[in-house]
């Protein structure tokens, strides 16, 4: 038998080991980590100091739209196979008659005043005072999809497994280490740094990029260098008509509870002696704040949204409605049990003013995302004329409520034919994909009319006007101009 040479011996002992054994060998001598060299010089050596915070550094000349980064983020953080925090899009141009593009990445931009936090109605997002990066803190949100609205720049992302929205938190955990965010240690151009940043935001022009908003709103703290302003860049889906999300739970809200709102109103001014129409404010009322619980991913989670009373308008709309609705609850029971006038009527003022303070709270949910589509007296018209024509059919003329209607149209109709700049892409929209709903809302309004003028059946007029006001409601969710990065 031939004798081992050590050689042969210690590759029948390298045979033996498993993967494990192996790569825990070849790792053995290793005290920091294998992707240091490549990384170092992307992220910052020491931590923020006071007015300082983490910001992300895109080159865009350095990016070639490989998606590594898309692709390291899912996986290092366990995001879901269709869920995404970091996005690449395409900005395109001529310059001479050469047609340009270049390709951006882009996350959470961590602003100096993130508007998803402004708005949140339970608090499930801070900015961290030390790193200035802003974390989504998942247990506490109910899904309502508020800081979808409010954010100009796609950034939180809507989990359908777990009923909450979720995004980019910089990797900070493994920043606090002196790890690299995935995305950063993933891009083989090293086109994504992180840089120091003034905490009050850094200096980026008008705008973040062509096509996205004015950078006043949020102040977002992503630096993009070497952009091509040569080119008069675009995104590249700029012509691409894609309706918004149609939030049917809350188009059903926001038309039943103003016309409760409205009826109650109505009732009130007329004596309170009217109960059929009392009865069915209540219905309504309680039906379109249902509507508004399914909404929610997270319904258990719904007793926390009083918690952002002092920045967030949906918050105060969800306290002046659950008192609104238990002011008319009394007021339909003090007018059922006939109980003394002067405590009927001061039960019918209370829940005529909780039920106006609501609405105004709604409009403003939308006019503070700062879409034109919703800007704070479009909104005010459409909800409170929606209000105003259900109320009006409870009156002694009836017929007025047509005046109410076709004032709506008449916004509605200058939106379609006459659109200003901002307005342009809604009604674009309007006379593309959304036609179907632009003509039905078109034809339950004449049908309504004729209902009102007749005064024959004022309770198929109520049907109609219901029917029309939620194909109304459906294209001011439908029909709007959702703020973005350049997308594909």
């Amino acid at each position: 038998m031939n004798q081992l040479t050590l050689i042969d011996e210690l590759l029948l002992d390298q045979q033996a080991l498993t993967a494990v054994e192996r790569f825990s060998q070849r790792h053995a001598e290793v005290s920091s980590p294998i992707q240091e060299r490549f990384y170092k010089e992307l992220i910052p050596l020491s931590a923020p100091k006071p007015g300082e915070q983490y910001g992300f550094e895109v080159d865009l000349e350095a990016c070639s739209g490989c998606k590594a980064c898309v692709s390291a983020c899912n996986h290092l953080n366990g995001l879901d196979p269709e869920e995404s925090w970091r996005d690449v899009g395409v900005l395109v141009g001529e310059r001479q008659g050469v047609a340009t593009q270049q390709v951006v990445t882009t996350a959470c931009h961590h602003c100096s005043d993130p508007a998803c936090a402004n708005g949140c109605p339970t608090l499930a997002y801070e900015k961290d005072a030390k790193t200035g990066i802003v974390r989504h803190l998942d247990d506490q949100c109910m899904g309502c999809r508020y800081c979808e609205l409010k954010c100009p720049y796609e950034v939180p992302k809507y989990n359908d497994r777990l009923g909450i929205v979720r995004k980019c938190d910089m990797c900070q955990s493994r920043l606090a280490e002196g790890e690299a965010p995935a995305c950063v240690q993933a891009c083989p151009n090293q086109a994504i740094r992180i840089r120091m940043v003034p905490q009050e935001g850094p200096d980026v022009g008008e705008r973040l990029l062509p096509g996205t908003v004015d950078s006043r709103y949020t102040k977002p703290t992503t630096v993009y260098t070497h952009l091509d302003t040569s080119a008069n860049q675009v995104p590249a889906d700029a012509d691409r008509l894609r309706p918004a999300h149609g939030h049917f739970p809350l188009v059903w809200m926001l038309v039943l509870v103003p016309m409760s709102v409205g009826i109650c109103v109505a009732v009130w001014l007329g004596g309170s002696e009217d109960l059929p129409a009392l009865v069915l404010s209540a219905i309504f009322g309680g039906l379109g704040l249902v509507g508004s619980v399914l909404h929610l991913g997270r319904p258990s989670q719904a007793w926390r949204a009083f918690l952002g009373w002092r920045r967030s308008w949906l918050s105060r709309e969800i306290i002046a409605f659950n008192l609104w609705i238990g002011a008319l609850t009394g007021f339909l029971g003090s007018v059922w049990l006939g109980i003394p006038a002067v405590i009927t009527q001061l039960l019918g003022a209370s829940a005529a003013a909780l039920g106006v303070v609501g609405l105004i709270a709604s409009v403003n949910v939308y006019a503070d995302t700062r879409r034109p589509f919703w800007r704070l007296s479009s909104t005010l018209g459409r909800f409170f004329g929606t209000a105003l024509s259900a109320g009006l059919l409870f009156s002694p003329a009836p017929f007025l409520a047509v005046v109410s209607i076709v004032f709506l149209i008449g916004m509605e109709l200058s939106i379609l034919f006459e659109p200003s700049e901002t307005e342009q892409r809604s009604s674009d929209l309007m006379r593309g994909p959304l036609r179907f709903t632009v003509w039905l809302r078109l034809l339950t309004v004449l049908a309504f009319v004729g209902f009102a003028v007749s005064g024959d059946s004022p309770w198929m007029a109520l049907s109609v006007l219901t029917l029309t006001e939620i194909a109304a409601r459906s294209l001011f969710f439908r029909a709007v101009d959702e703020p973005k990065m350049p997308g594909i």
